[in-house]
């Protein structure tokens, strides 16, 4: 019989402590509302494929990752996490900011799309899209656009930093107004390459 009470003592305390615990938020990257984003009138129609974008394994997890203190130790955040990977939302944001940035241009994401079907297709290598709290947040990304034979019309390296708030979600915000910010660049760049109609 002690041996029950003792089972049913430790059921109570380990419930008791899942009860207490913390509950898991998620976040998903976002461009800034599409009134902050101003398309160029008659911008060249032109169709874009978004992709490949490789993402440092580091970020490549469902915590959100924070610097901290020098910079160089990294902590990840048990319950802040993405809603889904930042390799798969960041095509999605700059392909909505490029399509936008285009005048409604379209812009689909690769590999989902065939890069056959696109006149110019994007690669992105980002090597930092972090921060630390209450300090600044950056994106550090290798961009370059292709032609249909793989042949490199343009290439650049953004490197561009923003406040990242005190909390999670200030810093996501944060980081989806730089995730624009290079979809802005890479299309002003699509604009220069691409005969006007």
């Amino acid at each position: 019989m002690s041996g029950v009470v003792v089972l049913l003592l430790a059921c109570l305390l380990l419930s008791g402590c899942a009860g207490s615990s913390a509950a898991t938020r998620f976040y998903l990257l976002s461009p800034p509302a599409p009134g902050g984003i101003r398309s160029v009138p008659g911008a060249p129609q032109a169709r874009v494929a978004v992709g490949p974008v490789s993402v440092p394994s580091y970020l490549d997890r469902p915590q959100i990752v924070i610097r901290e203190g020098d910079g160089v130790r990294l902590a990840l955040a048990e319950f802040d996490r993405w809603a889904e990977p930042l390799a798969e939302s960041l095509p999605r944001v700059l392909a909505e900011d490029i399509s936008r940035a285009l005048g409604g241009g379209h812009v689909l994401v690769f590999p989902g799309a065939s890069a056959d079907d696109a006149d110019i297709r994007v690669a992105v290598d980002v090597n930092r899209l972090d921060g630390s709290l209450g300090g600044t947040v950056v994106l550090d990304a290798w961009w370059a656009l292709l032609d249909r034979s793989g042949a490199t019309l343009r290439r650049g390296r953004m490197v561009e930093r923003r406040p990242a708030g005190g909390d999670h979600a200030a810093m996501v915000t944060a980081q989806g107004v730089l995730a624009a910010a290079l979809g802005d660049t890479v299309a002003a760049a699509v604009r220069e390459v691409l005969p006007r109609p």
